[in-house]
């Protein structure tokens, strides 16, 4: 609902760009791997398995969860900043990890 009011009350002229990632988890790279600063969303449930407090959970072969690294929403994050700095309009980006 957010989005489709910000698209019809937005000046025009300006650019607007929307970053809608899927769970954000972990770093892969930067600043090093599995580098969080909250244990929020996949960030508790990472953490317990990389420790190995948690050894198993039970999961549906056919669901996906689509966690993305916290490094790549960044990188994302700037790339469009500077695909849409000059391009006036209403733009959505997704990132996510699966199909």
């Amino acid at each position: 609902m957010a989005e489709r009011t910000l698209q019809k009350v937005a000046n025009p002229k300006l650019p607007i760009v929307i970053i809608r990632p899927s769970i954000i988890c972990g770093s892969y790279k930067e600043p090093y791997a599995g580098w969080t600063d909250t244990l929020s969303a996949a960030g508790g449930l990472t953490l317990g398995g990389g420790t190995g407090m948690i050894n198993y959970i039970h999961g549906d072969n056919d669901c996906i969860a689509d966690l993305v690294p916290v490094d790549f929403v960044t990188n994302i994050i700037i790339a469009s900043s500077a695909l849409y700095a000059n391009k006036p309009g209403f733009e959505i980006v997704h990132i996510g990890t699966s199909h």
